[in-house]
């Protein structure tokens, strides 16, 4: 009777035993949940600021058992080290191995190192004084923020690489940009250079007039561009930090198309009319483009510069058609809209690519065919815009 009673009483306390060992289980199942839930919480704000929100979390980071944790290296050509906690020592004894995922392990230190073109940095993290299941624990929440950490980098450096390469293509379509106010620049000097009465000069004046507010107007959007850039990569053109993609405004072309023609000193022989809900800015990069090539290939090859341009709105689109059947091309026409082609014989440009791409970023398209000696270029601008 009494050995059926001591093993009930065995048998009630095993059970207590397995139900408090599972009830600690338990709590301290859902106690590392949520400081891991915690420690993933920093990733965002390890992307905005990894090294100082290191700093501004330690006591996070303690919760977790990353009581000592250092970092040394060089941060954008700037040597950096920070301690947290109780100092690290340099010379760990025993010998480390280097587990799975490349990081130094010891029965005391944690080591992980990240290298990145301007970024140098090692990591440390001291597991001294832990025992058991926290041991393990700051193990695995120091191998987590390591990958955090590494993410964080990562993620730096892609938006570094994409910047660049942002700027560079702004640069690029900015350069032909320049290069056509240049041109305006030189047609100006050499008309006031060629005034040789004073009636002349004041033609000439008259007409510098009524170019220079465009001209004024693309200076302007080009410096405010080279000041604050913004790429989009659906268009070939900078995009403004004003401005707003895809904004259309009520256009009149004969209007944009009449200040054009001033502005590059070509002689619109213009037919038709209309008005179209559009990108200005999309139309001034098709107009700068085809005119000033019209103004320059005629100079150079002692013609008249100008232009007939047709307007004419059909079902599905508003086609505006720029014709120059007296200039002959220098390249196939398959050729016109290639990048570093030219229309003419020497320089090597983006323009009609240019051109091209950004109306077709807007909604249209650029399209050019033979014309007796020369070339027929349409803009199509659908109606659902106009």
């Amino acid at each position: 009777m009494t050995d059926l009673y001591d093993a009930a009483v065995a048998f009630v306390v095993a059970g207590l035993s397995v139900g408090l060992t599972m009830a600690w289980l338990r709590h301290l199942s859902r106690r590392h949940r949520q400081r891991m839930d915690q420690l993933l919480a920093l990733r965002e704000a390890l992307h905005e600021d990894l090294l100082g929100s290191l700093v501004l979390h330690q006591r996070t980071l303690a919760n977790l058992g990353l009581h000592s944790l250092d970092w040394r290296g060089d941060w954008y050509g700037s040597p950096v080290f920070t301690r947290l906690g109780p100092k690290i020592p340099a010379n760990v004894h025993g010998e480390a191995v280097t587990a799975d995922t490349g990081t130094r392990l010891s029965d005391r230190v944690l080591r992980k190192s990240f290298e990145y073109d301007d970024i140098a940095l090692e990591f440390r993290v001291g597991l001294k004084g832990l025992r058991g299941e926290r041991h393990l624990f700051a193990i695995q929440a120091a191998e987590v923020l390591f990958a955090m950490i590494q993410g964080a980098l990562a993620a730096r450096q892609l938006a570094l690489v994409a910047a660049v390469s942002q700027r560079a293509k702004v640069g690029i379509f900015l350069q032909h940009d320049m290069r056509n106010l240049a041109q305006w620049v030189q047609l100006v000097a050499e008309d006031f250079g060629s005034a040789d009465t004073d009636e002349l000069l004041m033609a000439r004046a008259r007409r510098l007039r009524s170019g220079s507010a465009l001209a004024a107007h693309r200076a302007q959007r080009m410096a405010q561009a080279l000041l604050n850039p913004t790429w989009q990569p659906s268009m070939s053109a900078p995009l403004l930090a004003d401005d707003e993609p895809g904004g259309d405004e009520i256009l009149d072309l004969n209007e944009h198309i009449g200040e054009a023609g001033v502005m590059h000193q070509v002689s619109i022989d213009l037919h038709g009319a209309g008005a179209v809900s559009w990108d200005a800015s999309a139309l001034a990069t098709v107009l700068d483009n085809i005119l000033s090539n019209v103004s320059g290939i005629s100079r150079m090859r002692m013609l008249p510069a100008t232009c007939r341009v047709v307007i004419k709105t059909e079902f599905e689109s508003v086609e505006v058609r720029f014709e120059t059947p007296h200039l002959p091309l220098e390249i196939p026409l398959v050729k016109l809209f290639e990048p570093w082609a030219s229309a003419g014989a020497t320089n090597r440009g983006l323009g009609m690519y240019q051109a091209r791409k950004h109306a077709e970023s807007a909604g249209a398209r650029l399209e050019a065919q033979a014309l007796q000696d020369g070339i027929s270029v349409t803009l199509f601008i659908p109606c659902k815009n106009s």
